[in-house]
């Protein structure tokens, strides 16, 4: 009973909360070309260091000219980092760690165990970030995370706290 009120608040909250859009921060272009090798002097972790060089690779898939490269870093968790496909330069995500926990409802409709949604969802014509999960595997802070990326970090627009799914 608790959490079917939860959802119908949540419910009501999404209806007079307008949630950004990918339309709404839609670019203008998209770098054709071929992506440049990431420029990774500063990367100390010799895992991390190998995981953006193998999502750059993917070339374009952000807001234009940037690769997200996303690796899981354990069972339950996912890592990202932004590199930009002109000049290499790579930069990091709005979390170090995203805990990718059972149990919770993302938006009042996403599970993300049940692949109704991703962790990480964004688009190659738009500079919107969607994040759902626990930042810092910090199961307090389980929401869905709306970033805009402003040209040299990610802002937040808003957030969705995440509730507890009724077990099915």
């Amino acid at each position: 009973m608790r959490s079917a009120l939860l959802l119908l608040a949540l419910a009501s909250l999404g209806q007079s909360q307008q949630l950004p859009t990918f339309e709404r921060f839609r670019v203008a272009r998209v770098n054709p070309g071929k992506p440049v090798t990431p420029y990774l002097r500063s990367e100390k972790d010799p895992i991390r260091r190998e995981k953006i060089k193998e999502g750059a690779k993917a070339g374009t898939n952000f807001a234009g000219h940037f690769t997200i490269a996303e690796w899981e870093c354990g069972a339950t968790c996912r890592s990202m980092a932004l590199i930009d496909t002109r000049n290499g330069t790579v930069h990091d995500g709005p979390f170090n760690t995203l805990g990718l926990l059972p149990g919770f409802l993302y938006e009042g409709k996403y599970r993300l165990e049940h692949l109704t949604a991703t962790p990480l969802t964004y688009k190659i014509h738009s500079g919107l970030l969607i994040v759902r999960g626990c930042p810092e595997n910090q199961e307090k802070d389980c929401a869905s995370y709306f970033y805009e990326w402003a040209g040299t970090r990610f802002k937040l627009l808003a957030t969705v706290p995440a509730t507890t799914a009724l077990k099915r």
